[in-house]
């Protein structure tokens, strides 16, 4: 799928607000469920201190804009919005599927798999923060497409920026370009796997989101 042009994954993806979303959240030091609204949430809390992988050189590093109107809320009413299948970016083409079973926590800045981006895995202290995260596949006969949705509460918007600013460098040492526009997003070819990526960042206060659709290389 090298010839598959990522930055058009997102043409004429209509958004709209679904009834009801199923939210997981997975990894760290506890697991909370309960329901709100009809979405069944889950939340994972991590302490100040616990350890994740990621590089801390750009930490004050200045950050792209992460929020625009044409893209979708990703809190409402409080709480967060993970996106249901048919509003990933790219469903025209992949028909997402939801997967149903927990899969293990990622926390920012990584980048999808650990082929596909090592650096991003590095060794660093995470603030405290609660993760929602859900995951993606594709039956499309051509195959080999994947996404992820992950949203991250930190204790402060100063917080969410400077884990914006980190996770945005590890994207920009991986290999991908920011480009504006009505649709802002990071799209290339990942400098570990070769895969394609697309990566739609946002940030609503202390929220920040990350939505990433991976397509392997052939």
């Amino acid at each position: 799928m090298a010839d598959v042009k990522i930055e058009e994954l997102l043409d004429d993806v209509a958004v709209r607000l679904p009834s009801a979303v199923q939210v997981r959240a997975r990894g760290g030091r506890r697991r909370v469920r309960r329901r709100v609204a009809g979405a069944v949430m889950g939340a994972t809390v991590v302490m100040a201190g616990a350890l994740v992988w990621a590089s801390t050189d750009a930490l004050d590093r200045r950050a792209h804009p992460a929020t625009n109107p044409s893209t979708p809320a990703i809190v409402v009413d409080g709480m967060p919005r993970i996106l249901p299948a048919d509003e990933v970016p790219g469903n025209d083409r992949w028909h997402w599927q939801a997967q149903e079973e927990d899969t293990k926590d990622s926390p920012l800045p990584r980048i999808a798999e650990r082929d596909t981006c090592p650096d991003s895995f590095r060794e660093r202290k995470t603030p405290e923060h609660i993760q929602y995260s859900a995951t993606y596949y594709s039956e499309a006969v051509d195959g080999g497409a994947s996404a992820s949705h992950r949203i991250v509460s930190y204790a402060s918007s100063e917080e969410a920026g400077r884990e914006r600013a980190a996770y945005e460098a590890e994207l920009e040492a991986c290999g991908l370009t920011y480009r504006g526009g009505e649709r802002p997003r990071w799209s290339g070819m990942a400098t570990g796997d070769g895969s394609r990526l697309r990566v739609t960042v946002q940030q609503d206060g202390k929220w920040l989101s990350v939505v990433e659709v991976q397509v392997e290389s052939s």
